[in-house]
């Protein structure tokens, strides 16, 4: 097991679980300081930030462990087109060599794909090198089978397995030479089973299969330094989109908040009021009117002189939060108008209930502020209006204000902290006024 997590990991741990293509976000606790600080000291896999680390475990070793089908079939494409290759060189030798490579190389090939389509990377990691380490093995036998004139042909040929393979396997360059070593002890111990005078006979084809080894571990290091590059442009990419993201987020809720009260603002409610309620939903089910209040604050600028700026944004702030309150237990809407005016919609099947719900709302803001010489006046009171129309008539959000502040110059008129509706007539579209 050792073995395989050095391979495939560096020397950082295997993961046990597949990574999903569509985990593409930025784990919390990786900012673009740790990126930049890598990209500054060129620092090595080995030194990077443990999370940073994991996530290019995660999303690019991994990732080309899983993509190791075509390398596979390559491989298993290649080892049996081989055999061509002895019927050309030795015919006597094809049946055997084809048995081989079938009995030695199939195998691992076909477990390693298995192993990557149920996302078992340490089992394809070693199946991945274990297969070119196979066919090298094979085509060593074959060699000491062969005429001496032929074998160096074959002999010959492992130089160039192992450095395609080099080239070409998804190892980390500490892999490789793990892979490349395992590959020298195989050619070696091929060579030594037939005796010491074949080994030292052999001496010179193991130094240059070291030699080819070492030579192309260069490109695959740089192969692997280019991925880690790329990952790491990629990563502040995804960091700066992640922060555009959240200042675009912060922007919006700014864009869409009262500063002082904390509820929607006018620019939020109209698009609310579009979606949320005038657009038939789940909710408006059985909704067959549409009401919009218009919530005004009664002499509001005698409390601000009375008891101060502050004393009067504190009111605005606790009426504000009694009527988000409110209007969110009847799936309605609510935001702060302008100065000391709020304005709400809500769906309902009957004018009775908007009635009720404006009187509850009235009523509520007459108990934000308990007086102080427990008298029973209230120290903050209300003048509602009501524009209220059928669902189905669609009548735009302007023209229920328009009803909405003539129910409310209504209740202005006719003393202030009372409720007057404005509705308009299913058949006619005529409004009619009343409390």
């Amino acid at each position: 097991m050792g073995v395989m997590q050095t391979l495939t990991a560096s020397g950082t741990a295997e993961f046990s679980e597949p990574v999903r293509e569509e985990e593409v976000s930025v784990p919390a606790g990786i900012d673009a300081a740790m990126v930049d600080a890598i990209d500054r000291v060129r620092a090595p896999l080995r030194h990077w930030p443990k999370a940073i680390a994991n996530l290019y475990h995660k999303e690019v070793v991994r990732r080309l462990y899983r993509e190791q089908h075509f390398l596979f079939l390559l491989g298993l494409l290649i080892c049996l087109g081989s055999i061509i290759v002895d019927i050309l060189v030795n015919p006597q030798m094809a049946g055997i060599g084809a048995v081989l490579r079938v009995l030695a190389v199939a195998p691992l090939v076909m477990i390693g794909m298995i192993a990557g389509a149920r996302g078992w990377t340490s089992l394809v990691a070693f199946f991945v090198g274990a297969s070119p380490i196979a066919f090298i093995a094979v085509l060593l036998h074959l060699s000491a089978q062969m005429p001496p004139d032929l074998a160096p042909r074959y002999v010959t040929a492992t130089f160039l397995v192992v450095g395609l393979a080099n080239i070409i396997l998804p190892y980390s360059l500490r892999g490789l030479i793990v892979f490349d070593c395992a590959a020298l002890l195989v050619t070696t111990a091929m060579f030594a089973t037939r005796g010491l005078d074949v080994l030292a006979y052999n001496f010179d084809s193991l130094l240059v299969f070291a030699l080819v080894a070492g030579a192309t571990l260069p490109v695959a290091g740089r192969f692997e330094k280019l991925r880690q590059e790329n990952f790491l442009l990629t990563l502040r990419a995804r960091i700066a989109g992640r922060e555009l993201l959240k200042a675009n987020r912060a922007l919006h809720t700014l864009s869409e908040t009262d500063p002082l009260t904390g509820i929607a603002n006018r620019r939020c409610f109209e698009r609310q009021f579009d979606t949320a309620i005038l657009a038939p939903g789940k909710d408006g089910r059985g909704a067959d009117r549409i009401a919009l209040m218009m919530i005004d604050l009664d002499h509001f600028k005698a409390f601000n002189d009375s008891h101060g700026h502050q004393a009067g944004d504190y009111c605005l702030s606790l009426v504000a939060e009694a009527l988000d309150a409110l209007f969110k237990d009847t799936s309605g809407i609510v935001a702060r108008y302008g100065g000391e005016e709020f304005v709400g919609a809500v769906r309902a099947r009957d004018a009775t209930i908007v009635n009720n719900l404006a009187e509850e709302v009235r009523q509520t803001i007459a108990s934000v502020l308990t007086p102080v010489d427990e008298t029973d006046r209230p120290m903050v009171t209300a003048s509602i209006g009501v524009g209220i129309a059928p669902a189905s008539a669609q009548l735009p959000r302007e023209e229920l204000i328009e009803m909405a502040d003539a129910a409310l110059y209504a209740a202005k008129e006719q003393g202030r902290n009372r409720v007057d509706m404005v509705e308009a007539e299913p058949a006619f579209g005529n409004a009619a006024t009343g409390r």
